[in-house]
């Protein structure tokens, strides 16, 4: 296959976890990928290095998807590479592990900056890749949790985030298709080799 004719995928947050597998995931189907990473740059690197070791282009992007200029970054050095950008997967999270009682526990800033990425975020990529993604058509996945559902998560700030993040999913839909397919995945507890996601 044509370099230019692969697909291409973003993934958030993949330079260890659920993203990383995710992106590992997508260059044995034959995508090149980007690895997008906030101060994970060593772990980022080797992640692009196995994606690599499936033929295909990889590329670490260091962006924080809270700030706009850095999504709409990371968007155009996947489109000035490829040509394309076919999907995205909104992985980078945030928490603060918090025992609900604890209310005094989380304040207005932890509020704020896990909304800036567990919501802004998303949504702030959403909008850098849409304009190409929309002449190809392609699909976004928002990592959500099963905490947006039930309410029992991390934190009450994480809980609420993620219900956030799956209703704006809706929202989004009737904005983005038919070319772009939206859906979010609403897992409980993920091991993984560090930590515990939920």
């Amino acid at each position: 296959m044509a370099d230019n004719e692969r697909k291409v995928a973003i993934v958030t947050g993949s330079a260890t976890g659920v993203g990383a597998a995710a992106a590992i995931m997508l260059a044995e189907k034959g995508c090149n990928v980007v690895i997008n990473y906030t101060r994970s740059k060593d772990e980022a690197e080797a992640t692009a290095e196995e994606c690599r070791s499936h033929g295909i282009e990889a590329i670490a992007f260091q962006a924080d998807v809270s700030e706009d200029d850095d999504c709409r970054a990371m968007a155009k050095a996947a489109a000035d590479k490829w040509g394309r950008i076919d999907f995205l997967i909104n992985n980078a999270g945030r928490t603060k592990f918090n025992p609900f009682p604890q209310m005094d526990g989380v304040s207005k800033q932890d509020f704020l900056d896990i909304y800036a990425v567990n919501v802004v975020g998303p949504y702030q990529m959403i909008r850098a890749v849409e304009p190409i993604m929309r002449k190809t058509g392609g699909a976004v996945v928002n990592d959500s949790s099963i905490g947006g559902v039930t309410g029992i998560a991390s934190s009450i700030p994480y809980a609420a985030s993620k219900a956030a993040l799956n209703l704006m999913t809706k929202s989004l839909a009737h904005v983005l298709g038919p070319e772009i397919r939206i859906n979010t995945v609403v897992p409980g507890m993920i091991q993984t080799l560090s930590l515990i996601h939920i």
